[in-house]
């Protein structure tokens, strides 16, 4: 039977060692002289024996324990530290890839409005809806994993929601995305020139490199300071401020699928 290395069963034992060591000694000191009888005394030695001989296997099968219990805590730690740093590594990879995916397809489509024919045109602009499709499905996912990973804060670099009610000064990722797509269909529709539009796109590569860059140097500064399995700063919800924004009247992110 395993004893569990409770501080409970601890000062249980101690309280017996306390209680009958004082008797152990007075009987030991007694066989020092001459027995009464050399049966008593057998028996006396005996029972020392075996009281001695428990509270051995007692103290050492809880002392067995509390090791193992600590070594165990401590590979646990390791293991989900190792799991929670792949998490993080897989994400970040995955972030990037979508960014990237989304942010050619949008250049692309940009360059094709002058020099692509309108068959081809229309191709390019059919890849790039499907990978805004693509983008509005996992952004509230991506933001959510960035406050689990590395905070609020970070998180919202990536989508303010505060951001939608100022669509031509964001200041988050996903809405600089939000302005490029307006401009480039504008562009698309000869609203406006392409050059004007590319001024957009210039700006949301930029943003798009500076998040990530941040996002990587911050998880890296959690991982090497051992506080991945630590919860990340919180922070008021900027939901909920951008909600009282628009006249303290609760109002949903657009739905950005359809050209605006």
């Amino acid at each position: 039977m395993r004893i569990p290395a409770t501080g409970r069963t601890l000062k249980i034992v101690w309280a017996t060692l306390l209680l009958f060591a004082p008797q152990f000694t007075v009987r030991m000191v007694a066989e020092d002289s001459p027995p009464a009888g050399g049966h008593s005394s057998f028996l006396s030695s005996l029972a020392l024996l075996v009281i001695g001989f428990l509270l051995t296997t007692v103290t050492g099968a809880i002392i067995a324990s509390m090791i193992n219990k600590k070594s165990w805590e401590r590979q646990t730690r390791i293991d989900l530290f190792k799991q929670r740093y792949v998490e993080g590594t897989t994400f970040l990879d995955e972030l990037s890839k979508s960014v990237g995916s989304r942010f050619f397809a949008l250049q692309r489509f940009l360059w094709a409005i002058d020099t692509a024919s309108d068959e081809k045109l229309q191709a390019i602009e059919q890849h790039y809806f499907k990978t805004v499709s693509e983008w509005n499905a996992k952004y509230w996912m991506n933001r959510n994993k960035i406050r689990l990973l590395i905070g609020d804060e970070r998180a919202n670099l990536f989508l303010d929601y505060r951001d939608d009610f100022h669509p031509d000064a964001p200041q988050s990722l996903h809405y600089h995305f939000v302005k490029a797509h307006r401009f480039v269909m504008s562009a698309r529709n000869k609203q406006i020139a392409t050059a004007e539009a590319q001024k957009a796109v210039d700006d949301l590569n930029w943003a798009s490199s500076e998040l990530l860059e941040i996002l990587t140097t911050e998880f890296l500064k959690r991982a090497t300071a051992l506080e991945l399995l630590k919860a990340p700063a919180v922070a008021e919800s900027t939901l909920t401020k951008a909600m009282l924004e628009h006249s303290r009247q609760p109002r949903p992110p657009r739905d950005w699928s359809q050209p605006h």
